[in-house]
């Protein structure tokens, strides 16, 4: 489990109703006035000792008028240690014993930069392609699973179908290297043959949004997890699934709350900003090395996938370049599935009591020896 804290020094008490001692002060001042008032006359008189009134206090004297005021302050300061002060901070929990499945997309469109042609230059020049929406996704989800302690993880990928690339586990170090081990099909194609050419992992022709939400649902539908969560990111439209994503979603959104797996949708790209490597028949172009780059003018019906995610009951985000899904992303760690603050108090009432009786201490001293008053 991992845990952050913060927040403040704010003080509370945990009783405070011993605070009503206090409205007893003035009931028993005034009890005391009276019982001053009534009292009798000695029954031996003695001589009167108002000439000794113009005798200057000595220093012992003028401190033995501070014995009632320390008296005052010690049984104050008992009745605040008994109202039990203590500090406030909270500690967030990040790992709690929850099952989350990674749905990603690998369709062939993820292949595309959300930049301008002088963001890419700029990239190329420095002898690097720049990141695109697929491996910006990868990266993204590499650092969120290993914030992930304590949690069980798996993954989904999908494009012209979708399968399960590795069950929940603990082994976020295996789920790393299956990360690692996606390769996006980067849409090249021989004369002869239909498929991708670069060893993809999964033919990128199609999207198959709905089997994959499917397949997602029934690994957390048995998980004894203390919450689940569907993390999906896609760019596009479903076009290949067995299973309609709004069929799929709408069951889920029909679930009780707690068996029901949280859904956050990340749909990302599709900007005016957007390039795609450009083809020259079934090759990508390249140009001095590097990869060329076209306008893509691609239709991403939002509306559609905003439905689905509303069916699901679940929180959709919508990125159109990769500093918007990283901060959207981001959302999705700060989120009350992902985080639960936890209050912390620490009882003060020690430090209070201590100095209530040191005082006590302090006045009954004084008062029996250098303070101490004779008849």
């Amino acid at each position: 489990r991992a845990a952050r804290k913060g927040g403040g020094d704010a003080m509370h008490f945990a009783t405070p109703e011993f605070f009503f001692i206090f409205l007893l002060v003035p009931v028993v001042w005034g009890f005391r006035r009276w019982r001053r008032r009534k009292a009798t006359t000695p029954a031996v008189q003695f001589a009167s000792f108002l000439a000794l009134e113009a005798v200057p206090a000595g220093f012992r004297a003028r401190l033995a008028l501070l014995l009632p005021a320390v008296r005052i302050a010690a049984l104050a300061l008992l009745v605040v240690a008994l109202a039990r002060p203590q500090t406030e901070d909270f500690e967030t929990l990040t790992g709690q014993g929850l099952d989350i499945m990674l749905c990603l997309d690998m369709s062939g469109s993820m292949n595309a930069v959300d930049m301008d042609l002088d963001e890419i230059a700029s990239w190329q020049e420095r002898s690097i392609e720049p990141p695109n929406r697929f491996r910006t996704a990868v990266d993204t989800l590499k650092e969120f699973v290993k914030n992930r302690r304590g949690d069980r993880i798996g993954l989904v990928v999908f494009a012209s179908e979708a399968y399960l690339k590795f069950p929940l586990t603990l082994d976020h170090a295996s789920v790393l290297k299956q990360l690692d081990s996606l390769v996006l099909d980067n849409m090249e194609r021989s004369r002869d043959r239909d498929a991708c050419i670069n060893n993809c992992t999964i033919n990128g022709e199609r999207t198959a949004i709905g089997d994959a939400l499917s397949k997602a649902y029934k690994r957390l539908e048995k998980s004894d997890g203390s919450g689940k969560l569907i993390v999906l990111i896609t760019d596009g439209n479903d076009n290949a699934s067995k299973l309609k994503p709004m069929d799929v979603a709408g069951y889920i959104g029909s679930q009780p709350d707690g068996p029901r797996p949280g859904v956050y949708t990340f749909l990302v790209g599709g900007g005016p900003k957007s390039k795609i490597p450009a083809r020259v028949g079934g090759a990508v172009a390249r140009q001095s090395g590097f990869l060329s780059y076209v306008p893509y003018d691609e239709h991403v019906d939002e509306a559609n996938i905003r439905e689905m995610v509303e069916a699901a009951r679940g929180t959709f985000h919508a990125a159109y370049d990769e500093d918007q899904f990283r901060q959207a992303f981001s959302s999705l760690e700060k989120s009350e599935h992902l985080e639960q603050k936890v209050s912390l108090r620490k009882e003060q009432f020690l430090p209070v009591l201590l100095a209530s009786l040191g005082l006590l201490v302090l006045e009954l001293l004084a008062s029996a020896t250098l303070l101490r008053r004779f008849p």
